[in-house]
């Protein structure tokens, strides 16, 4: 293509950039890092060469991509005039709603270590944890 997404183009040289542009900003700069697979040693990483480079901020934003893609669907367009043309004709019937549905609701009992090995950040696997690795 003809022009580079922000996921395509490198990151250091994004850092590079806004490096070159630190000496004539007074202040700081809001400087977006897109990084898909974020995680706490890509961060460290990318934070310890952008300081080195002699950036004043970090980063101003970290973008990162969904973990699911949104749906996508298109509405064929002759079944769409069709319904719009139904319901003006008045040929729908008022249905009344169905009538909800209950089911219980279980919770399991836990431990308190069970507890607390649930909210506890493994050093071991950070990308688990929401503070270390999102």
């Amino acid at each position: 293509s003809l022009y580079k997404t922000a996921w395509e183009i490198s990151q250091k040289a994004i850092i590079d950039m806004a490096a070159d542009r630190g000496a004539f900003i007074c202040q700081s700069q809001s400087m977006n890092i897109f990084m898909p697979n974020a995680n706490f040693a890509k961060l460290t990483s990318m934070h310890f060469y952008a300081w080195k480079a002699g950036l004043k901020t970090g980063m101003y934003y970290l973008r990162t991509k969904a973990a699911v893609n949104a749906v996508k669907f298109t509405l064929d367009q002759t079944a769409t005039n069709q319904g719009i043309a139904a319901s003006t004709s008045g040929s729908f019937a008022m249905q009344s709603p169905a009538a909800p549905t209950t089911t219980p609701i279980t919770q399991a009992v836990l431990s308190k270590d069970e507890a607390l090995a649930q909210v506890a950040c493994s050093l071991d696997n950070p990308d688990a944890c929401e503070a270390c690795g999102s």
